[in-house]
């Protein structure tokens, strides 16, 4: 840890039940990219870490949830589910974004969903807690991570240096981000891009944090790349959100 830190990143545990959510709104962001808000009882659901990951179950349509929390949690588990970033929330509703990338279970579920489709929700379990100020930010990743780097850029401190890396294969896929930081965006079209163009990010002084978060392969070089430039691994967030070929991973949380 540097000697005058000027953030920390701590773990705080959250209400973790079972919830029964129906689909609301669908908005297409981009070509590939799709918005759902699910409706439900959302009451007490929270989300402190940009990075936290709720999950969704896939319901058949139809499903009718059991009221006891032990027994609609059972059968939630018997149908597929995946890791999902909130996006936005309140008592009644939840914010999810979907990458449509023409197939998995998420996606297909994603890109064939109505007002009225159904799903359980669990989640999350705990956060991860950024508190203070970084001198700096290193955000980097495709499309999966853009929930949680837009939660990270919503808390930078106005004027503070924030570095952006994503992926969009296709430039249709590319989409504006906000921040009160001094922001510098760069797309790339692959991951072997992003790899390359995180060389390319300017060095920063000062205690700063990174987030880094794509395909598996990223996190050698990316945590290469910080080490190199003196990060303290400990105090950073690098990981696979996904790993080609295996459509049931997701790289186990710190």
């Amino acid at each position: 840890m540097t000697s005058n830190p000027r953030f920390t990143l701590e773990r705080a545990p959250l209400e973790h039940r079972p919830r029964a959510a129906s689909v609301a709104a669908i908005e297409d962001v981009t070509p590939s990219y799709r918005r759902i808000t699910l409706t439900g009882d959302f009451a007490g659901f929270d989300s402190l870490g940009a990075d936290d990951h709720l999950r969704i179950f896939f319901l058949p349509d139809g499903t009718v949830l059991p009221d006891d929390p032990e027994s609609r949690g059972a059968q939630m588990r018997e149908h597929p589910s995946r890791e999902f970033t909130p996006v936005a929330w309140d008592a009644q509703s939840l914010t999810l974004d979907f990458v449509l990338h023409g197939g998995g279970v998420a996606g297909t579920w994603a890109a064939n969903a109505v007002v009225g489709s159904v799903a359980g929700i669990g989640g999350p379990r705990g956060s991860l807690v950024l508190g203070g100020a970084p001198a700096w930010w290193l955000l980097a990743g495709d499309r999966t991570a853009l929930p949680a780097i837009r939660r990270h850029l919503a808390r930078v401190e106005p004027g503070t240096p924030v570095d952006v890396v994503l992926v969009a294969e296709d430039p249709a896929d590319e989409q504006e981000l906000e921040t009160p930081g001094d922001l510098s965006v760069t797309w790339v079209r692959s991951q072997a891009e992003l790899a390359a163009a995180l060389e390319r990010v300017p060095e920063r002084e000062g205690d700063g944090f990174a987030f880094i978060a794509a395909e598996q392969s990223i996190v050698k070089p990316g945590r290469a790349l910080l080490t190199a430039r003196g990060v303290d691994l400990a105090r950073a967030v690098v990981k696979g959100y996904w790993k080609r070929g295996t459509s049931e991973y997701h790289e186990p949380r710190r």
